[in-house]
């Protein structure tokens, strides 16, 4: 194995650790607190999550893609600095939302706390971006990932404390704030360690090559707010049409997904720096690897989707009390949307190393529209699993169909479609194989 290779694998295996470990304590710590609270008041929280999620908009102004393009020995410092200079402000600055919808609308009591404290992690979180991004393009998260286990174990045993004491829900994201400080020490203790500091070049903001940034990734900022809308519009709609126990419902589905896409988050971020140097050198092997590497991701996710479903089905009531029996439904109907994601994973990345990312607004903004639609008329209809199937249809029709409409998406449609053939993979599996043998027989 190469080290380039290894490098990779590595990479990969550590960010896989990370999610395994916290699920694992989320499958241990989490789920109690959710039958504890029930799905009404944990559904207050999750709807208080889903709200605070759309500051995404705002700090998503700034691409991890792009910024990741421009990393040299010479300018990391500059960088980190000024990405999470940008980033922490916009949190400061979204924080004081809360009060003031308090002071216009009058939100109830236990919204308002959650609400507060939530913007107050993204205050805590937005504090590392910069460094985090570092350590994913050098593809050294395994120093991530030992903060964020550290972090978790302190923050889930808290919470479970807290939960044995009979406290009220607002304990739950005070307690991230907590771990997200810790979070905060950690890395910058290990990025000061590793990463020979300029305390002068720290402290200068560089606003031109901030607004390059944002030039350069104002396609993508657009595409991202629409694919947020669609994907955390339903928790609201699903509020305002059914109510906060069925948010609780739909949550716990939702946490379930997280399970099952947990192989793509890590495969992305470690792909993505061997895409960009492939395709400065030789683009046929950067084809090669791009349709080679969604090809794995694809049927490895069309293996574990079935698996997931048939696993969900037979051991949910082991695990959640009977008001969250219905989730069951909802997680084999959005199974499936993962599933489209997985083959959709590495999209984004060609696009944004193509720069071909202008067109990417027109079918997110056309998948909004088609989400909002299908959820007035589904949740109505269905229920919670009308708000899945929105999901679902969306993520089929923004992740595959339209990029077969636009001349410049028509090559990554094609490799998600090559992507499903079962005989191409093990056809590719075989020659990869044999490049492997051959090299270390040389």
């Amino acid at each position: 194995m190469s080290i380039e290779r290894k490098k990779i694998t590595n990479n990969i295996v550590w960010l896989m650790f990370d999610q395994v470990f916290i699920l694992f304590l989320q499958f241990i710590v989490g789920i109690k607190i959710a039958n504890y609270y029930g799905a009404e008041i944990y559904g207050k929280y999750s709807y208080a999550l889903s709200l605070v999620a759309f500051s995404g908009i705002f700090f998503e102004i700034l691409n991890g893609r792009i910024i990741k393009k421009y990393y040299t020995d010479e300018n990391f410092v500059k960088i980190v600095y000024n990405i999470t200079f940008f980033r922490n402000t916009i949190a400061i600055i979204l924080f004081f939302i809360p009060f003031i919808l308090k002071l216009t609308i009058g939100i109830e009591n236990t919204l308002f706390w959650l609400l507060i404290f939530i913007c107050l992690d993204n205050i805590l979180t937005t504090t590392t971006f910069g460094i985090e991004n570092f350590f994913e393009y050098k593809l050294e998260s395994k120093r991530i990932v030992i903060s964020n286990n550290i972090v978790k174990v302190v923050s889930y045993s808290l919470q479970y404390i807290c939960m044995l004491l009979n406290m009220g829900i607002v304990v739950i994201p005070v307690i991230r704030c907590v771990g997200s400080l810790i979070r905060v020490c950690i890395l910058k203790l290990q990025y000061k360690k590793y990463y020979s500091i300029n305390k002068n070049l720290e402290k200068r903001i560089d606003f031109k090559f901030l607004l390059k940034l944002i030039d350069e990734g104002k396609f993508l900022w657009i595409t991202f707010i629409s694919f947020l809308v669609y994907t955390q519009i339903d928790k609201i709609m699903i509020e305002r049409y059914l109510g906060e126990k069925e948010v609780g419902i739909y949550t716990i589905a939702m946490q379930l997904t997280t399970i099952l896409a947990i192989l793509i988050g890590p495969i992305q971020n470690s792909i993505y720096p061997k895409m960009i140097e492939l395709y400065k050198k030789d683009y046929k092997k950067y084809y090669k690897f791009f349709l080679f590497s969604n090809t794995i991701i694809t049927q490895l996710y069309l293996v574990l989707t079935i698996l997931s479903i048939i696993v969900v089905k037979y051991l949910f009531k082991y695990v959640y009390s009977k008001e969250y029996f219905s989730a069951i439904g909802v997680y084999t109907i959005l199974a499936f949307s993962i599933f489209i994601k997985a083959n959709g994973s590495l999209q984004t990345s060609h696009m944004t190393i193509k720069n071909i990312t202008q067109k990417s607004f027109y079918k997110t903004l056309i998948s909004l529209f088609i989400n909002i639609f299908l959820n007035i008329i589904l949740i109505k209809k269905y229920g919670v699993n009308g708000a899945a199937i929105a999901t679902l249809i969306t993520q089929f029709i923004a992740l595959f169909v339209v990029d077969f409409f636009i001349k410049e998406y028509r090559e990554q449609a094609f490799v998600q479609l090559k992507s499903l053939n079962t005989f191409y993979f093990f056809k590719s599996l075989i020659i990869e194989f044999k490049g492997i043998k051959e090299n270390k027989n040389v």
